[in-house]
């Protein structure tokens, strides 16, 4: 007899059995109770082409693997790639191919086998204008041909299993640009370019990897089940895994207390101690940050640069100064921030490159002291001074006064936000906080239409930080500041031209330098990612490079998962 339930009905008592308590676990099977994990908000979109969000980034990775995976090796702190569709790989030509041999067992979920076929059309997808991937910058190293792209060259296939990819140049990005997620041609070679964003492909996808979904109620949550066909790099140990959204950070963290849900990331340094006695059958996992918070000052007049529509790039009538960024920067103690709302999980930020990068990040580099005297002094030097005797500085008849935009509902930085006001005021500067809608505040962060703000970026894992530095305003709106430097720009450029990342160290080192000395913001912090995993979740190797890193991995203690099979 078959059971037939409601897609609604059937997620809610998936959630239920995740939700027993822990002496429920006890004797029980995998295949009645999943791993839930609890997330902030829904995925954008199932198609790699398009989606832009962390959690859909994750999801995707385990049903579209890439020729290569990827860990993380935090003693030399660099990507060490790992064989997922492909077998091996060599570089000839002088490191400007890169040849892939494929597994031959590898099966799409409706049975399809994998071929070189697949990762020829997923890159000609990829690259292709019309399409408008957000990862359409991963083709942009590949070899053209009179100035243009053209995938079936580029992207060589020898034959089923065997594929090479043709670089115009040496790049430390080679493998991390050879290895997108995979989607199947005979799928998607189907389907007219303007129908991929919408197609019905991305709500059931044809997929190779350890899962396949199996479920997706929108707002609501994801269900994940073991592929049992896939040979890239198993079937999932688990039977499900489940994403649950819950946008509300304290109904996250009581859940996670409650056992009703079993992983939940991004947990705030002062909640742990509310795991205690109780809740003792959670374990935290600290993952040192390439996260950081930043005061981002804008370096260029906004007035002038929204009327001109982007062309005057005039200096900012107070932040356009260098002395004046420093002065800034010296008037904030940051070592204080660090203990008072970080708890030991973080550490103050200088330069730009997270320490966790060890091969990369300048540890010759102090940051700027705290000295309120010293900033008040360089203020003096560019002019600043309380000619009024009201306890602001003024210059020419303006005030050193300016608003900070803060994304609304981020108690952490609006309390960041009102001790840096307290210590500007000490230095006579006065600075009025202003809670902004989150899209409302991004999308005046990348136009560049305000003074000052506190924001968050997260450091690439491949060092790609022309998006972040670049002087090309219009090209990298992410450049929200407006710095601009010569010299930053010749190291983005050559720091991709050397053959191996370390042969680039040097250049980030530099680099570096350049931004402590210029500080187009005042870097706060690097932020340790906390999440708090269920212990009856075992294999989970939760690090740098996300919460479901090598998800297939995960399995429920002994006793759960002996039933459990494939």
């Amino acid at each position: 007899m078959t059971l037939r339930f409601t897609p609604f009905l059937l997620f809610v008592l998936v959630l239920a059995l995740a939700g027993c308590g822990r002496d429920s676990h006890k004797g029980s099977t995998a295949q009645q109770h999943p791993v839930v994990i609890a997330i902030e908000g829904d995925v954008d979109s199932f198609n790699p082409l398009y989606a832009e969000d962390v959690n859909a980034g994750e999801i995707n990775d385990l049903l579209y693997p890439g020729l290569v995976g990827s860990t993380f090796d935090t003693t030399a702190g660099r990507l060490v790639y790992t064989s997922m569709l492909a077998r091996a790989w060599e570089f000839r030509n002088g490191h400007k191919d890169l040849l892939f041999h494929l597994k031959t067992g590898a099966h799409w979920s409706d049975g399809i086998p994998v071929t070189s076929k697949d990762v020829q059309s997923s890159y000609r997808l990829y690259g292709d204008p019309e399409v408008g991937s957000v990862r359409q910058s991963a083709v942009q190293n590949l070899q053209t041909w009179n100035g243009k792209q053209n995938i079936a060259r580029s992207v060589e296939i020898l034959d089923d299993s065997t594929i090479i990819f043709h670089f115009a140049h040496p790049s430390p990005s080679q493998l991390f640009d050879a290895g997108l997620p995979i989607l199947p041609a005979h799928v998607f070679d189907t389907i007219r370019v303007k129908d991929l964003r919408t197609h019905s492909i991305n709500r059931n996808p044809v997929v190779s990897g350890p899962f396949t979904l199996k479920q997706w109620t929108p707002l609501e949550g994801i269900i994940l089940a073991s592929n049992p066909s896939s040979a890239l790099p198993f079937p999932a140990k688990l039977k499900e895994l489940v994403f649950h959204v819950l946008p509300d950070y304290r109904t996250r963290v009581s859940q996670l207390q409650s056992e009703e849900v079993d992983v939940v990331a991004g947990l705030r340094p002062e909640d742990l101690s509310s795991f205690a006695g109780s809740s003792a059958h959670v374990r935290f996992v600290s993952t040192p940050g390439r996260d950081y918070d930043f005061l981002g000052w804008n370096n260029i007049d906004p007035a002038a640069f929204t009327a001109s529509g982007g062309k005057v790039l005039r200096p900012h009538p107070l932040f356009g100064s260098v002395k004046v960024r420093r002065a800034l920067t010296m008037a904030i103690d940051r070592e204080q921030i660090v203990k008072a709302y970080l708890a030991g999980h973080g550490t103050v930020a200088v330069g730009g490159i997270s320490p966790v990068f060890r091969w990369a990040y300048n540890d010759t580099l102090n940051p700027l002291p705290f000295d309120p005297a010293l900033a008040a002094k360089l203020l003096e030097e560019e002019g600043w001074r309380d000619s009024d005797g009201d306890g602001i500085l003024d210059k020419g008849g303006k005030k050193f006064s300016f608003s900070l935009k803060i994304p609304a509902g981020n108690q952490m930085r609006i309390a960041v936000a009102t001790a840096v006001q307290q210590e500007l005021r000490a230095v006579k500067i006065d600075m009025s906080l202003d809670q902004v809608e989150r899209g409302t505040f991004w999308d005046n962060l990348m136009a560049r239409k305000y003074d000052a703000c506190l924001a968050g970026f997260s450091v690439p894992l491949q060092l790609q930080l022309d998006d972040l530095w670049g002087s090309d305003l219009e090209k990298y709106p992410f450049n929200v500041t407006g710095f601009r430097s010569a010299r930053v720009d010749a190291i983005l450029a050559a720091s991709k031209l050397v053959e191996n990342d370390v042969d680039g160290a040097p250049l980030w080192k530099e680099f570096q330098c350049i931004i402590n000395d210029q500080q187009p913001c005042t870097m706060l912090y690097w932020i340790d990612e906390i999440t708090g995993v269920n212990t009856r979740v075992e294999g989970a190797h939760i690090g740098i490079l996300g919460t479901t890193q090598e998800a297939w991995e995960w399995h429920l203690e002994a006793d759960d998962v002996a039933t459990v099979e494939h």
